[in-house]
């Protein structure tokens, strides 16, 4: 798990420093305190704009949901907005969450796989293949990754069956 955690700090730390951030996005600011936080980012199905929540308990994360916006998070406690967020710096910090458990990890990886952009893209390529991360990890990005229906993620798995 160790090696995970340092793979997804390094991973976030790359995608927040050495790439494009997206236009008219406000600079990312991590959920703090307990409740729901919220924030939008480009989306993969159209370039609709996805909502991504997640909820906080005693400084940790419980529920990570990606949704878009024609399925509407209802929750009975307020919910902090914290706006439109580039997704480069959205997928960084859903990287962050990697050593949180095997239902955080989930969670994050189906959450990044909605992203529009290189950057989903990078980090389920990037988990797929490094070999020191657990099956289970590899497996659900795959997964996650041939859910995408991209061209480019068409083009990776093209590339992997082709070296056969």
């Amino acid at each position: 798990m160790r090696q995970v955690d340092r793979f997804a700090r390094t991973l976030a730390f790359v995608l927040l420093f050495f790439t494009w951030t997206d236009g008219g996005a406000a600079e990312f600011v991590a959920p703090t305190g307990d409740g729901w936080h919220v924030w939008q980012v480009q989306g993969s199905e159209d370039g609709d704009q996805i909502s991504v929540y997640v909820r906080m308990k005693a400084g940790k994360v419980t529920k990570i949901r990606a949704l878009t916006s024609d399925c509407p998070e209802t929750t009975i406690t307020p919910v902090n907005d914290l706006g439109v967020v580039s997704n480069d710096a959205s997928v960084a910090w859903l990287l962050q969450q990697m050593d949180a458990g095997a239902r955080i990890s989930e969670s994050a990886l189906a959450a990044i796989s909605a992203h529009a952009g290189k950057e989903a893209f990078t980090a389920l390529t990037t988990l797929v293949e490094d070999r020191e991360s657990s099956r289970d990890l590899r497996e659900q990005a795959l997964f996650w990754l041939a859910q995408s229906n991209t061209d480019e993620a068409f083009s990776y798995f093209d590339r992997l069956l082709s070296k056969r």
